[in-house]
């Protein structure tokens, strides 16, 4: 839960934050604002993990590897990684798997109970997840698809129909 308060010794929200947290685009509380004012991209992975990048707070120095879904759910979902860790990523492109697949994004994300709903059941960023999940993992099961992208296992096979 980010329930913690801002550390005024540095300006910014990382102690605030559990080492595995789910923030909203564009809350209403401005979170999303509060946090990133003190994070710096280091690295992005880029690729096929267009979603997944690292970053540093410019004020405690705590790395963070971050997932940015702006496609289905709308969160950013952070990870505190060690120095070590860091320098992997940061010299060596070595990124751990927690934010690989875009399924595990997206499961995180539901799991956080932050989930977008569509009006459109047949919305173009729903179609085009369904089968970029059904690439990423080719055999993973419709009722694993649905419960990611939060919708039932009836439209996620309709979906991957069209």
């Amino acid at each position: 839960m980010q329930t913690r308060l801002m550390d005024k010794r540095t300006s910014c929200y990382c102690l605030a934050l559990d080492d595995l947290a789910v923030v909203g685009m564009g809350d209403s509380d401005g979170l999303d604002d509060r946090v990133f004012a003190t994070l710096i991209r280091v690295r992005e992975h880029g690729g096929e993990q267009w979603w997944l990048y690292a970053s540093t707070c410019s004020a405690c120095r705590q790395n963070w590897m971050i997932a940015q879904d702006e496609r289905i759910h709308d969160n950013f979902v952070l990870k505190r990684v060690e120095p070590a860790v860091m320098e992997r990523i940061v010299q060596a492109s070595e990124w751990p798997g927690d934010f690989l697949y875009y399924g595990e994004v997206l499961r995180m994300e539901r799991e956080s109970g932050k989930v977008a709903h569509f009006a459109d059941p047949n919305d173009p960023a729903l179609v085009d997840t369904v089968h970029h999940l059904r690439r990423e993992r080719p055999y993973i099961m419709i009722e694993d698809i649905a419960y990611a992208l939060a919708i039932s296992a009836e439209s996620t096979a309709r979906l991957l129909r069209m």
